[in-house]
C-alpha cells in the first residue's frame, strides 16, 4: 500500500475544538464510518499499544509522517484496519490516558484516499477532505464539542 497522500488544506473542512481522545474515537464513526484504515503515529501508553497491535494489519505505514525525530521515548507508526469495534475500544482506553499517550498524529483512508489527517491530534485543527459530506462533519464537530472553523466551508 503506497499512500502518503496529504490532503490540501484549502480545499478541506477544519475541525476545531477537538481535546478530548476518548470523545474522539467514540464519534470518530459519525465521520469517516467507511474509512478502511486508520495511521496512528506517538508514543503510546502500553494499553493503548495493546490495543493498536490487536487491531494491526499486515501493511506498511503509508501515510505521511509526522514526526522525524523522538524523545525521549521513540515515536512508533501503527497500520491500522479501522472498524468501530476498535473506535470504541479505544474511546473507553483513552478516558484513562492523557492524550499524548494516546497518539501525536492520526489519519484515515477509505482505499488509497485521504479521508481525515490530524497531525498535533488535539491541538491543530484536524483535516477533513471535502469528499466527507457536510453533515457528517457537523455531527462529528457537535458530538465531540468542536466546531467547523470558519472560512473552511
Amino acid at each position: 500500500m503506497t499512500l502518503d497522500v496529504m490532503l490540501d488544506e484549502s480545499n478541506c473542512w477544519r475541525i476545531s475544538g477537538v481535546r478530548t481522545a476518548a470523545a474522539f474515537f467514540r464519534a470518530v464513526s459519525f465521520l469517516v464510518p467507511d474509512a478502511t484504515h486508520m495511521f496512528l503515529e506517538g508514543s503510546p501508553d502500553p494499553d493503548i499499544e495493546t490495543l493498536l497491535m490487536d487491531a494491526a494489519d499486515e501493511a506498511d505505514y503509508a501515510a505521511p509522517i509526522g514526526t522525524m525525530w523522538s524523545w525521549p521515548q521513540k515515536n512508533r507508526r501503527f497500520s491500522i484496519r479501522a472498524s468501530s469495534a476498535l473506535f470504541e475500544r479505544l474511546a473507553e482506553a483513552a478516558s484513562h490516558h492523557a492524550e499524548p499517550e494516546v497518539c501525536d498524529h492520526v489519519h484515515f483512508y477509505r482505499g488509497q484516499e485521504a479521508l481525515a489527517q490530524w497531525f498535533d491530534a488535539f491541538v491543530d485543527p484536524l483535516l477533513v477532505s471535502r469528499s466527507v459530506p457536510q453533515e457528517r462533519v457537523e455531527r462529528f464537530a457537535v458530538a465531540v464539542g468542536g466546531s467547523v472553523v470558519e472560512g473552511a466551508a
